[in-house]
């Protein structure tokens, strides 16, 4: 099963905001999709980005998944773990410098990597 990093955001709102934090952060538009999980996807060549909106998750593993809106999802096409955890830092760090979001970076909804808070 292939692992993935996640990147967990709040506050999701609004909405066109986060989209264009995103984009910005990842350095390519999100689109819409027709998948009924995923709200906005965009390809970054070596690996797809993901958004939801909302998700479903508990708090596992003494992560607080629930208190977050919405969700990053970071797949590298040749499952590359290395590359993979490399793109998903330089969007979690490119979020934090923001300033405007709680985030936290987990591997394989397991293992909790980084965390940041609005204004940090």
């Amino acid at each position: 099963m292939s692992e993935y990093h996640y990147v967990f955001i709040r506050p999701g709102l609004p909405r066109n905001r986060l989209v264009q934090d995103i984009s910005t952060a990842c350095g390519v538009e999100l689109t819409p999709t027709e998948n009924e999980f995923i709200d906005r996807a965009g390809n970054l060549g070596h690996a797809a980005v993901e958004v939801e909106f909302t998700h479903e998750y508990e708090d596992d593993h003494g992560m607080p998944f629930k208190r977050y809106d919405s969700l990053l999802t970071v797949r590298d096409f040749d499952a590359d773990p290395k590359r993979q955890e490399a793109t998903a830092r330089r969007i979690f760090e490119n979020l934090r410098a923001l300033g405007r979001y709680d985030l936290i970076l987990v591997r394989d909804l397991q293992e909790l990597l980084a965390s940041s808070g609005a204004g940090e």
